[in-house]
């Protein structure tokens, strides 16, 4: 993935299916990414946030 500038966290979403829903309802799974600030050279490095619901 390539990311402009240097974010701290990087969100990512995925749309999930979901049965028997009401027109306009939609579900997603949200991952969360943030910075490891070890790495101190290109390329940036990230890592799952567990603890993000």
């Amino acid at each position: 993935m390539e990311v402009a500038d240097r974010p701290h966290v990087i969100q990512v979403t995925y749309p999930c299916r979901v049965e028997d829903a009401p027109n306009g309802v939609r579900v997603e799974e949200v991952y969360v990414y943030r910075r490891d600030y070890a790495v101190t050279g290109e390329p940036l490095r990230y890592g799952f946030d567990i603890a993000t619901p």
